[in-house]
């Protein structure tokens, strides 16, 4: 089997420089390419437009995965809660962007700076 180097970095190039007429010429190429390669190029085709919009935007659903991601570590330490709402609340508390969460944290500063004037 001959060496085919730029199977691999093109893919590369294309996603490190958000070049669309490199992916266009990537997906092009499809006849010279293994099996495998092809089927990742079925799916780079099918999703082309998603991938030239993500060139063009910098969103990402980062931050929404990662609430996403400890929603469930608490979920799996969720025997130790009798309800839904104070399962609901531990969440919310975890999360520092809630509302929640914002004014648990001041009271619990709060209450520790008042506690320190007392003694």
């Amino acid at each position: 089997m001959e060496k085919r180097p730029h199977l691999y970095q093109q893919p590369l190039y294309v996603i490190h420089h958000q070049d669309t007429e490199a992916l266009n010429s990537l997906l092009d190429s499809a006849s010279e390419m293994l099996e495998q390669i092809k089927k990742a190029n079925r799916m780079l085709r099918k999703h082309q437009a998603e991938i030239i919009n993500s060139f063009k935007t910098s969103f990402s659903n980062g931050p929404v995965e990662g609430t996403n991601n400890k929603i469930k570590v608490i979920k799996r330490t969720a025997y130790e809660f009798r309800n839904f709402e104070n399962f609901r609340l531990r969440i919310l508390i975890s999360l520092k962007n809630s509302y929640i969460s914002l004014n648990y944290h001041y009271y619990i500063k709060k209450t520790i700076h008042s506690e320190e004037q007392i003694a």
